[in-house]
């Protein structure tokens, strides 16, 4: 990953560094967020419906997308960006990638809210999973199976990502179903469109 400057790379960058302003800026004791989360970055960024509709604070569905609970939710995350984001980057290129991952995240978190009124929703996971659901999409559209790069390792860490991942709660595994679907639709429909015109030259 250090040797690719991608903008995987560089959106991982900028994931870590909120991490690192949240535990600064305090809120709490430093350690104890650095472990497990919390502080006023935290509370300023965190996404829940009251939040978003009644005070209007709309980034929240965005910025929740780059907070995490905690420096292993953090490195979860992470390693599971570098993976699929670098594969789907690769692919569609980094413009689009990062249009993904923010726009998925944006709708995955509001469809959420909707669902859980009362909860509190961070972490990127939602928007990976959203990138993931659109890798799938493309591992099984033509030829894509020869040329995603998808390591051992990247496999079985997936795998873990996946079924710890969803070990969480209830709310997790809906905000991943939710984010995975809509990665499907938009792999889908970019698939349809991208084969549709290679086709018509």
């Amino acid at each position: 990953m250090l040797k690719k400057r991608t903008a995987t790379f560089y959106l991982a960058i900028v994931i870590v560094l909120v991490f690192i302003v949240n535990v600064a800026a305090g809120g709490g004791n430093r350690f104890w967020i650095f472990l497990t989360g919390g502080g006023y970055v935290k509370d300023y960024g965190e996404t829940s419906l009251s939040l978003v509709t009644e005070q209007g604070q709309w980034w929240r569905l965005l910025t929740c997308g780059y907070l995490h609970m905690g420096v292993i939710h953090l490195v979860g995350n992470m390693a599971a960006l570098e993976i699929v984001g670098t594969k789907i980057e690769k692919k569609i290129g980094p413009v689009k990638m990062l249009l993904i991952y923010n726009l998925g995240t944006i709708l995955t978190a509001f469809l959420w809210c909707l669902i859980f009124p009362e909860g509190n929703i961070v972490g990127a996971s939602d928007g990976i999973f959203v990138l993931l659901g659109m890798l799938c999409v493309l591992l099984f559209a033509k030829g894509e199976n020869r040329i995603t790069g998808l390591s051992r390792y990247d496999k079985g860490y997936l795998v873990f990502y996946v079924v710890v991942g969803n070990l969480l709660g209830v709310d997790t595994i809906a905000g991943h179903g939710i984010g995975f679907l809509i990665g499907i639709l938009i792999g889908g429909i970019y698939g349809k469109f991208l084969y549709s015109r290679t086709e018509s030259e």
